[in-house]
């Protein structure tokens, strides 16, 4: 969404709430019909403030607005916090009518965040994935995410964190070691961990195998579906292939060719 559809979609929530305030009767109660309306609008509201500018205090203002105006014994929504909703949403306007390019330059500001993420997926070798990190931060500037290592972020499950986390990632990175040993008829092999292997087929999935590099240790085995995947072997430290990295990160988009 650019300024201008943002500026068309807040009039036409100003237009549905001036509406609603319209109809409220003559000792300013709201239609009984509107109430569910208007919920459904603050919630819409808020969800486009903070998609579009994170946080912001436009958010904060509505909120508390549409909070203070149901504090009362019927628990609907007052005729006055509807009228100073409208004027945060007036305020809004005028600001993004006044300033089109701060909608841009904050979807840019994000863009460049977006693309310096990269989400290292790794299994128990700790010392591995610790090294990759050190390697994406110090020598070419980014910054890795690894799930561990960041906040719960209101999810209740793991899966939920790693989705949250991931959607905010332009490249992922995988490190496959030898962790588990398996099983098949007289014949055993040493393969990643299950979460490795759903991780990297779900950035698989989104972003296309272009958009993913798989590190592997000699001796872990990897399913034939990944051989589109963009593979480094190495044997003792992933530092053997810092050269090939950097290599791909630049024709990924992620990294400047220098």
């Amino acid at each position: 969404m650019n300024n201008t559809e943002m500026v068309k979609e807040i009039e036409r929530y100003e237009a549905e709430l001036v509406s609603i305030l319209a109809r409220y009767d003559k000792d300013y109660h709201i239609d009984r019909r509107d109430d569910p309306i208007l919920r459904q609008i603050i919630h819409e509201l808020i969800d486009l403030f903070n998609d579009s500018l994170g946080k912001n205090s436009y958010t904060y203002q509505i909120a508390s607005e549409f909070n203070a105006g149901t504090a009362n014994e019927f628990r609907r929504p007052s005729f006055k916090s509807v009228e100073n909703i409208i004027s945060v949403v007036r305020a809004a306007l005028t600001r993004f009518k006044r300033n089109p390019e701060l909608f841009d330059r904050k979807r840019a500001q994000e863009n460049l965040v977006h693309r310096e993420n990269i989400f290292v997926i790794h299994g128990r070798d700790e010392a591995k994935w610790r090294e990759l990190k050190d390697i994406l931060r110090s020598e070419f500037r980014l910054n890795p995410i690894i799930l561990q290592e960041q906040a719960d972020a209101g999810c209740k499950t793991v899966i939920e964190k790693f989705e949250h986390y991931a959607e905010q990632c332009s490249y992922a990175i995988a490190i496959f070691t030898p962790d588990d040993e398996v099983a098949s008829g007289s014949e055993t092999y040493l393969q990643a961990r299950p979460n490795v292997i759903y991780e990297i087929g779900w950035f698989c999935g989104r972003q296309g195998r272009s958009g993913v590099m798989l590190l592997l240790k000699e001796g872990t085995s990897v399913f034939s579906d990944f051989g589109g995947i963009i593979q480094k072997r190495f044997v003792n430290n992933v530092s053997e292939r810092i050269t090939e990295i950097r290599k791909d990160l630049v024709a990924a988009g992620v990294l400047e060719d220098d």
